[in-house]
């Protein structure tokens, strides 16, 4: 039915189009699921690329050219980021923003030097470890989690950019608010994927929340496809953030009002948990230790837990080596079966071993040794799939006795990668997680339901799950920016949301990239591979190498059960060659690569 009513609309002008598709019934819209909550939007047939000596890529038009913009100002690729994050807050609610978190990898070229930035949301002090659970024990449904003041976790992507821009910014912190204040105070016309997305959301659900259908759906009515969209409220909140810096947002007025908020939706009694003044005035940033490893002549470097994303991409990686012909073409259906197999073992560990180490240890420094991931490449068989793999016994588990818990959802999330002139390189991952996060509002800002992220039981049979609920506690995510080096020189950024299956997103994109030399254009054009515990998933739109019969038919006779889907990637890819940089925008997205020559 869809294929039919995109084709009817095919030659339809733009807003015609938007129109249209707003006033179809909501299951043609989407079908949002805790697997997929996000939908894609058609796949562009031209891709955006751009290259030079400095390139920024990120998920939307508006927030590229404003990044740039910093860039030619003389700002550092820190000062491009604050200033595409706050521009996505404003054109890209759904999917970030300052009311949710963010992980940033930024290598500093002067020092020679990569750093981590974790402004992961965290749970309240004050936070039960039930709160996923009905009084029988069972686990709350996920729809009516994703709207529940408990989701909502300490915001840390303020807190992010901040203390990133006293370490790498050149220009003035209130400088980089310039563009973000003027589009939420004069409008921008709203996109085909923003005014999706708000048809989403009210499918979703948003009854709950006056304030954001009085923004995003004032009167009942969906914003107009070309006329300006205003968040005056949201401008308000920028300009205090660029004069007051961080203090505001987690002391200042912006607290007081967003407690406030949440305070005036809990029941009389006080029973739905959220997060507290304290809790606010608490959060700090954490600075942990990018996690590395060799991937034959690479070094692949991502984000430690609580991302469980980075630990995924690493050990895929890991497993495909030892078990791969780096020769290869996408012809190749061991190709696909292998990195499918490295893809499924990798995710049985991440569901398993990864929470946050505040609480429980991770064995972190055993997921990824050489060892351990020869004895998980072993289990894998090299003429037939499996289903249903158990996690691994790596060092430093022997005295853990945990569940694995189910898959997490995912969705509202974005991806940036920025190179400045002087080569300093940021890979950023930020998100409100489902579609607009918590639908709640606050200042103008969506406040995430990253807490839906924590397992939604705490044990299984007796034994806890790593990634329970707890006090001060950053739930697992899939977020899994990249940087990877080639003899000590950054050579490659990447990075894409799409939840529980952004890692196997970035594996398929750095196998491409690094083995076989596609270029970013062609990396972000390529079908997608992806997998569940018993069935592999093989996209539905896109460009194959080989005929789609082959993969299919190749695959089904090593035992794979397949099934087609739809990603919601959005991967922005950076790649240095042949002396300059060059970018691509996942045409999944509205994203588009720009870059000084």
């Amino acid at each position: 039915m869809l294929i039919k009513v995109t084709q009817t609309l095919k030659g339809l002008k733009l807003f015609k189009l938007v129109v249209l598709l707003l006033t179809l019934p909501l299951p043609l819209i989407a079908q949002v699921n805790r697997n997929t909550p996000e939908s894609i939007d058609v796949k562009r047939s031209r891709v955006s690329t751009a290259s030079g000596r400095a390139v920024v890529v990120t998920a939307n038009p508006l927030a590229s050219d404003a990044a740039l913009r910093t860039l030619e100002e003389g700002g550092s690729a820190m000062d491009a980021v604050i200033t595409a994050q706050t521009v996505l807050a404003v054109v890209e609610p759904q999917s970030s923003g300052l009311g949710g978190g963010a992980f940033l990898l930024y290598w500093d070229q002067a020092g020679k030097s990569l750093y981590a930035f974790d402004g992961r949301e965290t749970a309240s002090a004050q936070v039960e470890e039930n709160i996923w659970t009905t009084s029988n024990g069972t686990a709350v449904p996920w729809l009516p989690a994703t709207r529940s003041l408990s989701a909502i976790g300490v915001p840390g992507t303020t807190a992010l950019l901040w203390e990133g821009h006293r370490q790498f910014g050149r220009l003035p912190w209130k400088a980089n608010f310039k563009k973000s204040i003027h589009l939420a105070q004069e409008g921008f016309i709203p996109s085909p994927r923003f005014l999706k997305s708000i048809a989403l959301a009210k499918k979703i659900g948003v009854d709950h929340s006056p304030i954001f259908k009085s923004i995003y759906l004032p009167n009942g009515s969906f914003p107009s496809p070309n006329k300006p969209f205003r968040n005056k409220k949201l401008a308000s909140t920028l300009k205090r953030i660029a004069k007051g810096g961080v203090n505001e947002f987690y002391r200042g007025e912006i607290a007081n009002e967003l407690i406030a908020d949440l305070q005036f939706h809990q029941d009389s009694k006080k029973t739905i948990q959220t997060i507290t003044s304290a809790d606010l005035a608490r959060y700090v940033v954490q600075r942990p230790r990018p996690l590395c490893r060799k991937y034959r002549s690479w070094q692949i470097c991502s984000f430690p837990p609580p991302s469980g994303g980075g630990v995924a991409v690493l050990q895929a990686l890991g497993i495909y080596e030892l078990l791969s012909n780096r020769t290869w073409s996408e012809e190749a259906i061991g190709f696909w079966h292998l990195l499918a197999e490295s893809l499924r073992f990798a995710d049985a560990d991440r569901s398993h071993w990864i929470g946050d180490p505040i609480d429980l240890p991770v064995p972190l420094e055993g997921l990824l040794e050489d060892d351990y991931l020869a004895k998980r490449a072993n289990d894998i068989k090299i003429d037939k799939a499996t289903f249903y793999p158990l996690p691994g016994e790596p060092k430093g588990s022997e005295l853990l006795d945990f569940a694995s818990q189910p898959r997490t959802a995912g969705g509202g999330t974005t991806h940036l990668v920025i190179v400045d002139l002087e080569g300093n390189v940021a890979s950023y991952t930020g998100s409100v997680e489902t579609v607009f996060g918590s639908r709640h509002v606050s200042g103008g800002m969506i406040l995430n339901n990253q807490l839906t992220d924590f397992s939604f039981l705490s044990q299984v049979s007796g034994k806890p799950i790593a990634n329970r609920v707890g006090s001060n506690k950053r739930p697992m995510s899939s977020m899994s920016p990249v940087i990877a080096f080639h003899e000590e020189h950054p050579v490659l950024a990447l990075g894409s949301p799409g939840g529980w299956l952004i890692p196997h997103y970035i594996t398929n994109a750095l196998i491409r990239t690094l083995d076989l030399k596609l270029s970013p254009e062609e990396v972000v054009s390529r079908k997608l591979l992806s997998v569940q515990p018993n069935y592999t998933v093989l996209e539905k739109v896109g460009k194959w190498s080989s005929s789609n019969a082959n993969i299919y038919e190749g695959l089904k006779s090593l035992g794979h059960k397949i099934k087609y889907n739809s990603f919601s990637s959005g991967l922005a890819i950076i790649y240095w060659n042949k002396g300059m940089w060059q970018g691509a925008a996942d045409p999944r997205r509205e994203g588009k690569a720009v870059s000084l020559q």
